[in-house]
């Protein structure tokens, strides 16, 4: 038989699996053609999930500011800093970059800036449109983000302290991890796959037997006529690492025991007119209702189910009692507003470190701090970490999510929305966080530091967090988005 009637009944054979594969996927003929050719590769691109984390009242920086060892910013730790509000985080340190000199453009103190912090935009009113940059990077990429909240706004409804996300207008964060649970999995026996996804199955499910039965056809081929010996050799290459790999399924509804919990405790919750007794907005019931929405976070990104999502606990003046964490009073006016105090000997023209200034002053505060870290270690970073990723074989989830933590002031006492050096001599950053590489696309494990200004009253600083956004923006595959005040994106941060 001619050599090049051979090609032509293997790659038949290959082919026509290939193709089948797409129309059974609902797919056109082109589209299924173009499965087809995907089976030239070994591997398939991993998706990228975006998460935005967000905790009111700023930072206490004494407790917070990551040790830096002489001048590498890659040589710090996360948990020698006093209370040490990120020291939950050092186990996961070659994730972590940690933000330093950044600020958030336009003229609003307080925490009235909540409303444009996540947008870069300079109007601080609340009916100027604009757009947070997970909503922004969502419509670019074709993803509509999942925005949750654990009693983010006040009960009657939201006033501007409640107004961090936007899409064009504020958002209104889903209080109900049930309902947001049942969204996304009820109604379905598995979660949410991609074509590629469903491609490599097919691929795996070649038999041993077929793939012989080709590479026979295939003998004697020429150079120039034997490429699909090198799609057989990938499809073997993947069945090895299936079979050695421990990878976590979305082949069927998950079973998250925190949100049967709320299910069952927010039974029959029904708040007046005034949304008072609300389940859902009730101090007492904060902390479960937390983890459940952390609990569903996890599971969503695991199950690329909403590739982007965004959590918003608590509005930015709310002022729970923090017994739950250990720390007796409200998280508002008591814990948040306590002030720092110069340590003994620390003078102006100190070294410019956080042991200026003395670390008992704020303790209760930095605990109160330190209770979000752990929740979000606890539920999210390190469940992501540990979960092999199941649309990217060989990766953990985390390797292919970017984790984006912030607050919408800097010191709590301060209200910042500058970093700024403090008298005496202490390192005063927004609190802003990455945690994850993006699928590569984010090189992590840094101090991303720009110079701090010495006057509070400077209206800049060297960057804008509006270049941390593009930055992201580019990592996540949305490279033609801008935002209001960017200066380009952060060259030590985009892989």
């Amino acid at each position: 038989m001619p050599p090049h009637l051979q090609l032509e009944r293997a790659a038949k054979a290959l082919t026509r699996r290939m193709f089948m594969t797409g129309l059974a996927m609902g797919l056109s003929v082109p589209a299924a053609l173009r499965l087809s050719r995907m089976a030239t590769a070994a591997t398939t691109s991993a998706p990228k999930r975006l998460f935005l984390f967000y905790t009111p009242h700023g930072t206490a920086p004494e407790h917070y500011a990551p040790r830096i060892v002489g001048s590498d910013l890659t040589n710090f730790a996360l948990d020698q800093t006093n209370i040490s509000i990120l020291g939950p985080l050092q186990p996961y340190k070659p994730y972590v970059n940690v933000y330093q000199g950044f600020d958030y453009p336009g003229i609003a103190a307080t925490h009235d800036g909540i409303v444009n912090c996540l947008s870069g935009s300079l109007v601080t009113d609340t009916t100027t449109p604009r757009s947070s940059f997970d909503q922004v990077i969502g419509k670019a990429v074709g993803v509509k983000p999942l925005i949750l909240g654990a009693c983010s706004h006040i009960p009657s409804g939201m006033d501007r302290n409640g107004m961090l996300f936007w899409n064009g207008t504020p958002i209104d964060p889903q209080k109900s991890p049930v309902q947001a649970f049942d969204s996304l999995f009820t109604g379905t026996t598995a979660a949410p796959v991609s074509a590629d996804v469903q491609l490599r199955k097919d691929l795996l499910a070649f038999t041993a037997s077929e793939i012989q039965g080709l590479q026979g056809t295939l003998n004697n081929l020429s150079r120039e006529q034997s490429k699909l010996q090198t799609h057989l050799m990938s499809i073997q290459s993947l069945q090895s690492d299936s079979s050695t790999s421990t990878q976590s399924s979305c082949s069927s509804k998950p079973t998250l025991p925190t949100v049967e919990m709320v299910r069952k405790a927010s039974a029959g919750n029904m708040p007046d007119s005034s949304g008072n007794n609300d389940y859902f907005y009730q101090a007492t019931n904060f902390p479960l209702i937390l983890q459940a929405q952390l609990e569903l976070v996890a599971q969503a990104l695991i199950c690329n189910a909403a590739p982007i999502i965004g959590l918003m606990p608590m509005f930015a003046t709310c002022d729970f009692d923090f017994t739950f964490a250990g720390v007796p009073g409200a998280h508002h006016s008591t814990l948040s507003h306590s002030g720092y105090q110069a340590a003994p000997g620390a003078q102006y023209n100190s070294p410019i470190t956080v042991d200026n200034l003395m670390a008992a002053a704020r303790e209760p505060f930095a605990k109160a701090q330190l209770w979000f870290t752990t929740q979000l270690v606890k539920y999210v970073v390190s469940v992501l970490a540990t979960t092999d990723d199941p649309a990217a074989p060989g990766t953990k989830v985390l390797d292919n999510t970017l984790i984006y933590w912030m607050s919408e002031i800097g010191d709590g006492a301060d209200h910042n929305r500058v970093s700024e050096v403090l008298y005496p001599q202490t390192p005063d950053s927004l609190p802003i966080v990455t945690i994850g590489k993006c699928g590569g696309a984010i090189k992590s494990g840094q101090v991303v530091q720009y110079p701090l200004v010495t006057d509070k009253n400077a209206p800049v600083v060297n960057r804008p967090a509006s270049d941390i956004y593009l930055t992201i923006a580019k990592a996540m595959g949305a490279g033609n988005v801008t935002f209001p005040s960017q200066t380009g994106v952060l060259s030590e941060v985009l892989a």
